[in-house]
């Protein structure tokens, strides 16, 4: 009776697995924040000391946590991630930039621009809700 149980559990967990990949639900610990890790923390983390000097978000914007990222930076606030709203989200709209646009995040030489391939992950994931599932991030 134990190995029914324990193959109905593995089926079970296969079918949750499965069910997640096939709706395309986004994980954004898992798919989003790395991207952003990569891409845009090097200036838009919480204040902190670097090489004895103090280093604050450029334009106020941080993006290492929830609350963070929806609340935006100096520059259009409450706008930086507009859930259901990806047209209306300049965290993607700064992406998609050319580089030689002022606006394009990140700025030449600043860090690697975020592939299509990762642009349109962000986008599907702000059109789903932008979830950030249990994440809170920095405080």
């Amino acid at each position: 009776m134990k190995t029914h149980l324990t193959l109905a559990a593995i089926v079970a967990a296969f079918s949750v697995n499965t069910a997640s990949a096939q709706d395309g639900a986004v994980d954004f610990e898992k798919q989003i924040l790395p991207v952003l890790k990569e891409s845009c923390f090097k200036c838009h983390e919480k204040e902190h000391e670097e090489n004895g000097k103090i280093k604050k978000p450029k334009g106020g914007l941080r993006l290492d946590s929830a609350a963070a990222i929806l609340k935006g930076g100096k520059e259009y606030p409450d706008e930086n991630v507009v859930a259901g709203k990806p047209d209306a989200s300049w965290l993607l709209k700064t992406m998609a930039l050319p580089e030689s646009d002022d606006l394009a995040m990140p700025p030449e030489g600043k860090g690697d621009r975020v592939s299509a391939a990762n642009q349109a992950l962000i986008k599907k994931w702000i059109e789903s809700g932008a979830s950030f599932g249990a994440w809170k991030g920095v405080e």
